[in-house]
């Protein structure tokens, strides 16, 4: 079975060529922008992509409501972004055709060989649908069967995966699986054989009953399969749960953690933009655990691009059992608590251990803080929103004129609606 550095290094040679093209690497840090002067909110247009899986798509949600509009983003191409797929987004990136991108980072990283370009501005939920699934008619026992049976770890996925000996495990192309599939390929000894398809020809074929094994890349898919009976044998849960932990544990380059993906170049031009942004992705997140419903306004675009046909109950679904959102405050997970397993300098340390022991990066030149931006952008937000706090405070025991009410009125709006800077800077005029 080709392996995913293997994958990964047969795929280097076009994106070092393009590398080569670019200018020369932007800043290696992320650096904050002053506020802008004024209360007018600065229009934007971002060259944006969306990849076809629910945790990558939940932005049409905004689109759709205004939102992005409420903080002067608009997009190109109009009105959604562009559709894009793991064969494309890199180069879309790196040659400045996307400035952002709904990404899962680690993709990006093997530009790193030539180029720090490409980086990863936030992250928006733990993927937890990496799973190898079984035809129902085989009738197979779990993983967390043989778990509860009091098998120890590594005879559990022996155990599991025993029916795949010589067998074909059916994976998506995208490189993201295979470290999943070769660490419980290798554990377990099972020694099966991958054949490379993309999700929605899979799921018909699943659905014709001509597939055994398969390992679907998108969350929906897995979702489609598993309420249609087959037997999720083994997931990353079950290895996160289960598995050998601590920093140097072989499950934690496995963990994933889906973000957004974009141009260093464009990031640190547009900074404000960025920060607005982000804000309306923590308002979707927010919005869509107090309001379900929501759902019902991606479930046609992720229907379109994936080839699933969930409704919005069937979205919410997939999002709360297979990648649930990540909210504003609950981003201290991955920047400030260093004991959790999602805790960036640990994961983003193990995957570039490993992609420096594959040689597709050079060894101890790159940290997770070259890659990882996520962690200054919430943190100025928390900033501002810890300002905006102070000036309310202030305005509380103010008597306002009636423009200087309104522009705390709107101060108020932005800031439930997480956009701290513009509460801030509107705050700041009322106070003045």
């Amino acid at each position: 079975m080709k392996t995913f550095f293997q994958t990964i290094a047969a795929g280097l040679l076009g994106l070092t060529a393009l590398a080569a093209l670019q200018p020369a690497a932007a800043q290696d840090r992320f650096v904050p922008a002053a506020p802008e002067a004024g209360v007018a909110i600065p229009a934007a247009t971002i060259k944006f992509g969306m990849r076809p899986y629910a945790d990558n798509t939940f932005y049409i949600i905004g689109m759709k409501k205004g939102w992005f509009t409420d903080v002067g983003i608009s997009f190109d191409p109009a009105p959604y972004g562009l559709k894009a797929n793991d064969s494309n987004v890199t180069t879309l990136l790196l040659n400045g055709q996307l400035d952002l991108i709904s990404e899962f980072c680690p993709l990006m990283l093997p530009t790193y060989k030539d180029a720090a370009k490409l980086k990863c501005i936030g992250f928006t939920d733990n993927f937890l649908a990496n799973a190898i699934l079984a035809n129902p008619r085989l009738k197979l026992k779990t993983f967390k069967d043989h778990i509860a049976e009091g098998m120890g770890f590594e005879a559990a996925l022996q155990a599991t995966l025993a029916p795949l000996k010589g067998k074909t495990l059916v994976g998506a192309p995208q490189l993201s699986d295979r470290a999943f599939e070769d660490y419980l390929n290798k554990t377990s000894g099972a020694g099966f054989k991958l054949q490379v398809l993309d999700d929605a020809k899979s799921l018909v074929l699943a659905k014709a009953g001509r597939e055994d094994f398969v390992n679907p890349e998108g969350a929906p898919i897995v979702y489609t399969l598993r309420q249609a009976g087959w037997t999720n044998l083994v997931d990353i849960g079950d290895l996160i749960k289960h598995g050998p932990g601590g920093v140097d544990s072989p499950i934690e380059p496995l963990i994933g953690i889906v973000g957004l993906g974009a141009n260093a170049d464009y990031v640190n031009a547009n900074q404000n933009t960025v920060l607005r942004f982000m804000s309306v992705v923590w308002r979707i997140i927010d919005a869509t655990k107090a309001d379900p419903s929501l759902y019902e306004l991606q479930a046609p675009y992720l229907n379109s691009f994936a080839g699933t046909s969930l409704d919005g109950k069937g979205v919410e679904a997939t999002v709360e059992i297979l990648h649930p959102f990540t909210a504003f405050d609950a981003n201290k997970q991955y920047y400030d608590d260093k004991t959790s397993t999602v805790y960036y300098a640990n994961v983003w340390s193990a995957i570039i251990r490993d992609f420096e022991a594959h040689g597709i990066i050079p060894a101890g030149k790159i940290t997770p803080d070259d890659v990882v931006w996520g962690g200054p952008i919430w943190r100025q937000l928390v900033d501002y929103r810890t300002r905006t706090d102070g000036l309310m405070a202030k305005l509380a025991g103010m008597t306002l004129a009636p423009d200087k009410q309104a522009l705390a009125g709107k101060a108020k709006t932005f800031y439930a609606a997480y956009d701290f800077l513009d509460a801030y800077r509107l705050a700041l005029a009322a106070s003045q």
